[in-house]
């Protein structure tokens, strides 16, 4: 704001500056009979004067006019700081589960008897991986997110999911099935505890929801 009303002053300051030279254009034509009553020695004193004086105008004229640039450009660049940071907080907000995402990365369906512990080893593996966003279902992953056996099935964030679900994740998908498909990786080991089946394919659209859940802290405060 400060640099806006700057630049407004200055563009006022040029347009005075220019009606002044103009006016005093006006007037050394408007009295031709004062200048033929001067001597030689006053005309050429005369001359000099306002040859100095023009120069100094010029000079205060171009000054002024760098400054409305800076003005000008520094507006520019702080509007597009303005658009950086607001990017930034939107991809931020994106990342930390507050607003849906989308992107290519992985989908695994899981059909079966699989534990609490075992999904939470697959979640697990996928962060490990470079997973950016995570769901189960329709149910965002956090970082306070964890899987528990309810009194009838699993649950994430007190969310009932079924025996059969999917597990989405945004990152790379060649390195994410790379980490999750590697011999003697998550999916080898939960073959020989779980009774259940765990396609994984890649895709170039994985969408993924906000989370439901506040993630307000009830004790932490913001450091100074």
């Amino acid at each position: 704001m400060m640099r806006g009303r700057a630049a407004q002053y200055s563009l006022m300051l040029v347009a005075m500056v220019i009606g002044l030279l103009a006016v005093g254009q006006l007037r050394s034509q408007s009295r031709p009979a004062e200048l033929t009553r001067l001597s030689a020695q006053e005309l050429s004193t005369l001359i000099e004067t306002l040859t100095q004086r023009n120069r100094e105008l010029r000079t205060g004229l171009a000054d002024i006019r760098e400054q409305v640039r800076e003005y000008t450009l520094l507006g520019s660049q702080g509007q597009s700081a303005i658009d950086v940071s607001r990017e930034d907080l939107r991809r931020i907000t994106a990342f930390a589960a507050l607003a849906p995402v989308e992107g290519q990365g992985i989908v695994m369906i899981v059909d079966g008897d699989l534990d609490a512990i075992a999904l939470n080893d697959l979640i697990n593996e996928l962060r490990n991986a470079g997973a950016e966003a995570i769901a189960v279902d329709d149910v965002r992953v956090t970082a306070r997110s964890v899987a528990i056996q309810g009194a009838l099935s699993l649950q994430v964030d007190g969310v009932n999911i079924a025996k059969r679900f999917s597990l989405r994740a945004i990152g790379s998908p060649e390195g994410l099935l790379a980490a999750v498909e590697r011999p003697g990786g998550i999916i080898s080991q939960l073959k020989l505890f779980v009774s259940a089946t765990i396609q994984v394919r890649q895709s170039e659209s994985v969408q993924l929801p906000a989370t439901a859940m506040s993630l307000a802290p009830t004790v932490g405060e913001v450091g100074e």
